[in-house]
């Protein structure tokens, strides 16, 4: 039987995330706000290039590009909610994808999963005191899992016999945002 492609993805990234889940300074429970609002720098320096790519690919509505495309934008909100609004460096290793196929697909699944484990990561953090600014995690909201098995069906459809090249996206992506979020001191030494 053949396995979904969101199947090969996962099976094929497992050691990446949880290397990138584990190694995440906010994942030990004991969060500053400053770490907090550096994750959030470096995740903007990541994110912010790749969604301005990614998103701007002629993707067929069903996929719903223009709903998929504002999680910069709530991590801008969020900084500047926490009083750091100033410039974020970008990262010039992020992914590009050029078109809609399946390399991007890869890369989007990277993007959309962490929507996922950003709800988790929420919940660890709402009763930091003072407040943190959490909209970026809380991300879709209750919309989280239709708008995740939308994106998976999506991916199995559309990439179906080119799963080593979406493989490629998301090994890609993660790649380059774990490389990167080290770099700007994101992840545990």
């Amino acid at each position: 039987m053949i396995s979904p492609v969101h199947q090969v993805l996962r099976d094929g990234t497992r050691e990446r995330h949880e290397a990138l889940d584990q190694g995440l300074a906010l994942a030990d429970g004991d969060v500053s706000r400053a770490h907090y609002l550096n994750y959030l720098r470096a995740l903007l320096g990541w994110l912010e290039p790749v969604e301005q790519r990614l998103w701007r690919l002629e993707w067929p509505a069903a996929l719903q590009a223009p709903a998929r495309a504002g999680k910069s934008a709530l991590i801008r909100a969020d900084l500047q909610a926490a009083g750091d609004a100033g410039p974020v460096a970008h990262c010039a290793d992020a992914p590009e994808p050029d078109q809609a196929d399946a390399y991007a697909l890869g890369v989007a699944y990277v993007v959309e999963g962490s929507q996922l484990g950003g709800r988790f990561l929420a919940k660890r953090l709402e009763d930091v005191t003072p407040p943190l600014p959490l909209g970026y995690l809380r991300g879709y909201g209750d919309e989280t899992g239709a708008l995740w098995k939308g994106f998976l069906l999506h991916l199995d459809s559309a990439a179906q016999g080119q799963e080593t090249r979406a493989l490629q996206g998301a090994q890609d992506a993660f790649d380059s945002l774990t490389v990167w979020l080290r770099s700007q001191r994101a992840l545990q030494a």
